[in-house]
């Protein structure tokens, strides 16, 4: 039955299986099962093979299983199991191969004693935690062990590397910590260890280099620490995939250059990152089949030996020599073999070096190019998938060779002197470019204004330009569009209210512009179905924008009133996985995808935006009017500002329901009446700017207000009490904080939060800076974001 279409809920279809008591071979894998899968099946006491893997729909939890089982292969990998594995597993004692990975159980991981004739042990990609322990690890017929992307913790067991059938072992993205210990005098089978990203410590064991028939050692992201002598290689003679990366490892070269032909030549993958290198290693100059080469994030200087490029097998070599201290390269790699390039964040300069044609990937950011690009180079980058010339000098114009390069799905020219038109084929003819950033440069005259259906744009940036005219309205061809920043330009039109019908769109940058008018217009009012549904961040600062803020403006953004309750990246650019398979080190480049947005008065670079991100920005406009009670309805702003504009009326109390806003500027306006006292119980409120208003009243005396400075409040004659120096009279009441029964409006629903939930919540806060390592072909390094906390709040509540 395997790879057969089984319609309807497995737990009534396949019922009938389970009275089968005579049932030995059941396949079901691809069969596109959905529900519940019947646990009576697997206590089928003469059922010998259970396969159901590959059918991710189909949920279930493992019985009590008991003695006398025959059962000896069950694979339930790529599906939805879930629940504790229980310790009855044991009784299976038959089992040669058991594979639940990637599933959804959790809790400890179970025994393994009882499983003397167990040959492969899969147990990836799910929750499980606990240690190994020694005496379950007499297991003489094991040959496979896969343990990874867990939370299993403790130290790994020197006994486990002396299986004496153990042949590959994957520990890695777990918890494991202590040393890398192995037995002095070791024997083992092992051709695969790979224990990468835990928080191992200490030297690498002097024994490791007895394991002779290594093909693949992976020890990377740990804490190992010491010097290792890459002459350690000569004992393996077929190692094909070595890593080091991300340790504390200082790496030498010992060894002269006669010594270098002892050195296996079966190496395609060689990973030395972050290993104190300052220079490449010369023993490469004798390989001739490495495919993959990573060594980034060391101190190799000066010129970059030609003979590097010759070390790649016929069809093509991947290299990363980002974030190192190189000043040049050779200038013309055109005659080379070469698929992935990365020299981003080195000191390289002069001309652009001409890549090799047919390459893939290729990454000069970040350097001290400040030439031209030269015809040929359009014609060398054809085929590339991905571009990036960022940070650099380049100038001159684009060229409409540019539009040759068919299959271009990322293309960063930002930050140079690049000048002229953008040709039109960029948005016109690429229908498979999700990225174009053409941010800081001299560009002018108007946006290309035919933009076909076609389009895969998820990522527009051409801040900081000089672009004029009027947007596209062709640009509503772009559906998957979720970031649009055309801000810092001189483009004259009215508020673009039509890009609310792309239903992707979270971030809209269109400040310091020459946008006018109201933003409530006739096409507003026709406009049908959701408007702005996914919209988290709005910047329309810094143009002629005027009248009122309508009430249906605010309560189009969906976005801004709900938190999903887990962070999400704002685009998903490149599809990968979340590390290279070990059989594949193609070099999965990692794209900084970054938005720059006022926050707290100051300029931040968000490289990711998580869903608990949202910003609103109207500030240095011509509005007027009130501000809306509706603002209110925005729950999950971090930022609002509505400074430099001629709002009238008194501050909304509704703004006090903003329970997740850091940062308010509502300066320079024209506002009255007393700030309500609700606003006191805004705690994690860090930036506030009521200045230059018509405000009045005792400024509220809780512990937060007293945080602000004085210039939060300068320019309103009618305030008093601190921090301001102009004391209250006996007429004012004190507004120490808002009381139930307050008459101002406010949401208390966020308030009745019990302490004991609020302790146990932490908000991720997607403000980075720009990331340290910068763009990395090796996908996913965590990115690092600051944490919100509700430590505040908690200590309001005390009080």
């Amino acid at each position: 039955m395997q790879r057969c279409i089984v319609t309807g809920r497995v737990d009534t279809v396949l019922e009938f299986l389970s009275e089968l008591s005579s049932l030995v071979v059941l396949r079901l894998q691809l069969s596109t099962l959905t529900g519940t899968f019947p646990s009576k099946i697997l206590r089928i006491k003469s059922l010998t093979v259970l396969d159901l893997s590959w059918n991710e729909n189909l949920y279930g939890e493992l019985p009590e299983f008991i003695q006398g089982s025959a059962l000896q292969f069950l694979n339930l990998a790529y599906t939805k199991f879930s629940g504790k594995i229980p310790e009855s597993i044991g009784n299976l004692a038959n089992l040669t191969v058991l594979d639940l990975s990637y599933c959804q159980f959790h809790g400890p991981i179970p025994s393994f004693a009882q499983w003397l004739k167990i040959e492969e042990i899969n147990l990836s990609s799910n929750k499980l935690t606990g240690q190994l322990h020694p005496d379950n690890l007499a297991l003489r017929n094991l040959t496979t062990l896969y343990l990874m992307n867990n939370s299993i913790s403790g130290e790994i067991p020197a006994s486990l590397f002396s299986q004496p059938s153990l042949k590959y072992l994957d520990l890695s993205q777990n918890n494991f910590t202590g040393k890398f210990r192995l037995y002095p005098h070791i024997s083992s089978s092992l051709t695969q260890i790979i224990i990468s990203n835990n928080i191992l410590q200490g030297p690498i064991p002097n024994s490791l280099s007895k394991l002779l028939g290594l093909e693949t050692l992976d020890i990377s992201s740990n804490n190992l620490t010491g010097t290792v002598d890459l002459s350690f290689i000569k004992n393996y003679e077929k190692i094909g995939y070595l890593s080091l990366s991300n340790n504390r490892l200082s790496i030498v070269e010992k060894d002269d250059s006669h010594s270098f032909a002892e050195y296996p030549t079966s190496i395609w993958s060689l990973e030395l990152a972050s290993c104190n290198l300052s220079y490449v290693p010369k023993f490469l100059m004798h390989q001739r089949n490495v495919y993959y080469l990573d060594l980034s994030n060391n101190n190799i200087g000066g010129h970059i030996p030609d003979w590097i490029w010759g070390i790649g097998p016929s069809y093509g070599l991947s290299i990363d020599l980002s974030h190192n201290l190189i000043t040049s390269i050779d200038t013309n790699l055109s005659n080379r073999s070469i698929r992935n390039l990365d020299l981003h964040s080195n000191k390289i300069g002069g001309d652009l070096p001409l890549p090799p044609p047919g390459i893939d990937q290729l990454d000069y950011s970040n350097n001290h190019f400040n030439s031209s690009i030269m015809p040929k180079f359009w014609s060398s980058v054809k085929s590339a998938e991905f571009l990036s010339l960022a940070n650099n000098s380049l100038t001159g114009e684009l060229s409409h060779l540019i539009c040759n390069v068919t299959y271009i799905q990322v293309l960063d020219l930002s930050f140079n002197s690049f000048s002229g038109l953008i040709p039109p084929c960029l948005l016109k003819h690429n229908k498979y470019l999700e990225i174009l950033n053409l941010r800081g440069n001299n560009f002018h005259g108007s946006l290309p204004q035919d933009i076909n259906k076609g389009c895969a744009l998820q990522k527009l940036d051409i801040n900081s330009n000089k672009l004029e005219g009027k947007l596209p309205v062709s640009m509503i061809n772009c559906h998957m569009l979720q970031v649009l920043d055309l801000g810092d330009n001189r483009i004259v039109d009215e508020f673009p209210e039509w890009l609310g019908v792309l239903p992707l769109l979270k971030v809209l940058v269109l400040s310091s512009n020459r946008f006018h008018g109201p933003i409530d217009h006739y096409g507003m009012n026709k406009q049908t179905g959701p408007s702005f549904p996914e919209l988290q961040v709005l910047d329309l600062s810094s143009n002629s924008l005027n009248g009122r803020i309508p009430t249906r403006f605010l309560k189009q953004f969906k976005a801004m009133m709900v938190s999903s309750g887990a962070p999400s990246m704002y685009v998903g650019i490149i599809e990968t996985s979340a590390s290279p398979p070990i059989t594949s080190p193609m070099p999965y480049y990692y794209y900084d995808n970054s938005v720059t947005v006022t926050l707290k008065g100051q300029e931040t670079t968000l490289v990711q935006i998580l869903s608990v991100f949202m910003s609103l920005d109207l500030s240095n406009n011509n509005f007027q009017g009130i501000i809306p009670n509706e603002i209110g309805d925005l729950k999950f702003l971090k930022g609002l500002n509505l400074s430099r504009n001629s709002f009238t009326g008194g501050i909304p109390p509704q703004i006090a329901n903003m329970r997740q806003l850091e940062s308010l500027d509502l300066s320079s306006n024209q506002l009255s009446g007393e700030i309500p006292p609700a606003m006191a119980l805004m705690s994690f409120l860090e930036v506030l700017n009521l200045s230059y208003n018509h405000l009045s009243g005792m400024i509220p005396q809780s512990s937060q207000f007293l945080t602000f400075p004085e210039t939060s409040f300068l320019g309103n004659d009618g305030l008093c009490g601190k921090p301001l120096p102009r004391l209250c009279d006996t007429n004012h009441t004190p507004s120490a904080a808002a009381t139930p029964g307050s008459s101002n409006k406010l949401n208390w629903e966020f308030l009745s939060i019990e302490a004991g939930v609020v302790s146990g919540l932490v908000i991720v806060f997607a403000t980075t800076l720009l990331w340290g390592n910068g763009r990395r072909w090796l996908y996913w390094q965590v990115d690092k974001f600051l944490l919100d906390v509700l430590q505040p709040w908690i200590r309001s509540r005390r009080h």
